[in-house]
């Protein structure tokens, strides 16, 4: 079975163990297993334990579906961001959802200025219609409404890998047998 790692600020939420279980659920209606960050812990672990379950979590994970919607400001978890960052450096699938869908440019107030997007400290806002920084969210990629469509995507995304790379057995074993019966011809008539 197929785990997806879950990302996101969940894990401070009052009534965090309840909400993944409920996540899990879902996954599990996908035919997908979850891996939760407070697997095995809590959120009143020791910093080095929580960073080092999540690490391994994410080690055994075949996907990510992370939670990108704004906490504790106008933009998203700085501790998902880099849960996104570690699974991209290996390779993994993620698959966004935030509940604030709304670009930047449309949830940073802007201030009064010369037609470019600033914040109230002049700072350049971010204007690619994306709700998080391009590198959480490059143009084109596609940032769900709900941890429920994130999670069908996962799903459906590990479903086709899976049969791509079945699809690719009987290729591959094809491609073999044709490069081992050209190897023997060759060593038959090159003998002679």
């Amino acid at each position: 079975m197929a785990r997806v790692y879950l990302a996101g600020p969940e894990v401070f939420r009052p009534d965090a163990a309840a909400e993944g279980e409920r996540l899990r659920t879902i996954c599990a209606g996908h035919g997908l297993s979850a891996i939760y960050p407070l697997d095995g812990g809590s959120a009143e672990d020791h910093a080095l334990g929580i960073r080092a379950r999540c690490i391994l979590g994410l080690r055994a994970a075949d996907a990510v579906v992370a939670n990108i919607s704004p906490f504790r400001g106008a933009h998203m978890d700085p501790g998902t961001a880099w849960e996104i960052g570690f699974a991209q450096a290996r390779g993994l699938p993620v698959f966004l959802w935030s509940c604030d869908p709304r670009p930047m440019a449309e949830r940073i107030p802007a201030a009064d200025g010369d037609g470019t997007p600033r914040d109230a400290d002049g700072h350049l806002i971010e204007d690619f219609g994306q709700p998080e920084n391009l590198m959480i969210a490059p143009p084109g990629t596609p940032v769900h409404a709900s941890p429920e469509a994130a999670i069908a995507a996962a799903a459906h995304h590990i479903e086709l890998a899976g049969k791509l790379r079945i699809g690719l057995l009987p290729k591959i074993l094809i491609a073999l047998a044709a490069a081992w019966a050209a190897g023997m011809l060759a060593q038959l008539f090159f003998r002679h």
